[in-house]
């Protein structure tokens, strides 16, 4: 008796299962706030079709679905905004224009790309490709897909970490920390057993201030050292209200061989409870990490590398 009091959707036409296109009718089954990989000519949303031929022999080809309720999809509808690849050259974007059925094209060769870094709130998430040009380039997702796109970064990261053959000529003693959130961030990137050494490390909860003087407390970071690579975990802001809930955290993948020069900022003279700005440059990117204390052994692990200083 509800189903006649159910109001439809205006964006949505009347119907049937039985009078739908079965290729339509298995795209709209498995529509849903997931990423889901093209293994085939048919998964490929049709209008992105064309470019299908290029871009089959992908390591990854994974296509992010619109943000729209369930009940405005049907059989045949434009379900799919975004499709992207991977593969040895570099990362594909594929965008959905809003104007008719056309697409924009975008390549990002891997020698473009200076870090990559994943952003998670709660169920919005981003991959982000942090380009030398000193732009970024984001692709938006749902988190219940998070394990698909550390795959993805994880396929990123092999191709931009270029070997060399210095060594880290750091003392190999971790910082030591206790803090459950960054503790589990730090047994997530060691899962599979990879390398990874803590050498910079803040408590999230110290009193600090904002740039108005207001009261805040620190939200923490955490910064490893995996072979040449730094892995920078943060709340994504440095700072919140004592009692503001903060869900947001990330992580920044970047290849010490990259990186061509650094430079600390001091906080502001004469006032306590400030961050200083480490900056990380990568050809016209400039990738900043907010301390609230100096982060020496980062420092001299930069000076090591003959990394200079400005």
């Amino acid at each position: 008796m509800f189903g006649l009091f159910r109001r439809r959707s205006p964006q949505r036409p009347v119907w049937s299962r039985t009078g739908a296109n079965p290729e339509d009718l298995r795209e709209y089954d498995a529509f849903g706030p997931w990423l889901l990989p093209i293994k085939s000519a048919a998964e490929m949303p049709r209008r992105f079709q064309s470019a299908y031929a290029g871009l089959k022999g992908a390591e990854y080809l994974v296509k992010i679905p619109r943000s729209i309720d369930r009940r405005d999809a049907y059989p045949g509808a434009d379900l799919y905004a975004t499709v992207f690849a991977l593969d040895a050259d570099g990362f594909t974007l594929l965008t959905a224009t809003d104007k008719g059925d056309g697409f924009v094209n975008r390549h990002v060769a891997w020698d473009e790309v200076a870090a990559v870094r994943a952003v998670v709130n709660l169920l919005h998430a981003e991959f982000v490709l942090l380009l030398k040009e000193g732009h970024a380039l984001t692709v938006t997702y749902n988190s219940v897909s998070f394990d698909l796109m550390t795959r993805v970064a994880a396929f990123v990261r092999q191709h931009l970490m270029v070997r060399d053959e210095f060594g880290s000529a750091i003392a190999n003693e971790a910082e030591e920390f206790e803090d459950f959130f960054f503790n589990a961030m730090l047994s997530e990137e060691r899962h599979g057993g990879q390398f990874m050494l803590p050498i910079h490390f803040e408590p999230p909860g110290k009193p600090c201030r904002n740039m108005q003087n207001r009261r805040r407390v620190t939200t923490g970071l955490l910064i490893l050292l995996s072979g040449n690579e730094l892995v920078i975990v943060d709340r994504d802001a440095p700072m919140r209200r004592r009692f503001f809930t903060h869900y947001t955290y990330r992580k920044t993948y970047v290849g010490l061989t990259s990186v061509r020069a650094f430079r600390l900022q001091p906080p502001p003279e004469n006032k306590p409870g400030r961050f200083m700005l480490l900056e990380l440059i990568i050809e016209q990117q400039r990738i900043g990490i907010p301390c609230f204390k100096t982060p020496e052994r980062v420092i001299d692990l930069l000076r090591r590398r003959g990394v200079a200083r400005l």
